[in-house]
């Protein structure tokens, strides 16, 4: 069986700390999981008795299924962070870049398909910076399959679309000959 170098409970809590002291965006179970099973060392168990643990101890905070790191679990993560070994807190630094991008794009990437008063569809599709909205389009669709095709090309695709919307808006149709009085 292969072990890591996380062997112990108080050891798992402090990299479940050093991972979240790293975050920059609340994160869901899935994501926090990824994260602390980079260490051949644990096994989702152990962790999600670490996770429970930390919670109770107020270490770690939950609030709509994401979690946060409070102040007494920042404050623990640095003043314990050089416990943890080095090759572990290397792997977990690369893996949190990662998750910060992926995190982030989620936060600014919005999608959600409603049903209409009509029986139809609409798909809602919205861009968000660190300063708010961007853009917000409620797009008409056809049916389920469609409106799974506009969010899905949304998420991928979210800041060509923008620019493109952009780039339509502020055309100058008088020069191009398509002005209608």
């Amino acid at each position: 069986m292969p072990r890591g170098f996380i062997q112990d409970p108080l050891a798992l809590k402090l990299l479940i700390l050093y991972i979240m002291d790293r975050l920059t965006e609340p994160a869901d179970l899935s994501t926090l999981t990824d994260l602390a099973l980079c260490d051949e060392g644990v096994d989702y168990f152990q962790f999600s008795q670490a996770l429970t643990e930390l919670r109770e101890t107020e270490h770690i905070h939950m609030e709509d299924e994401l979690y946060t790191i409070t102040d007494k679990g920042r404050t623990n993560s640095s003043v314990c962070e050089n416990e943890l070994p080095y090759s572990v807190k290397a792997k977990c630094d690369k893996n949190v870049a990662v998750a910060n991008l992926r995190l982030r794009r989620s936060r600014q990437v919005r999608t959600e398909v409603l049903s209409r008063p009509d029986g139809g569809l609409t798909a809602r599709l919205s861009l968000h910076d660190d300063s708010g909205s961007v853009l917000d389009m409620d797009v008409m669709a056809l049916s389920k399959k469609n409106a799974s095709i506009l969010t899905r090309n949304f998420e991928k695709h979210a800041e060509q679309i923008y620019n493109a919307v952009l780039a339509a808006l502020l055309a100058d149709y008088e020069k191009k000959g398509e002005a209608h009085d």
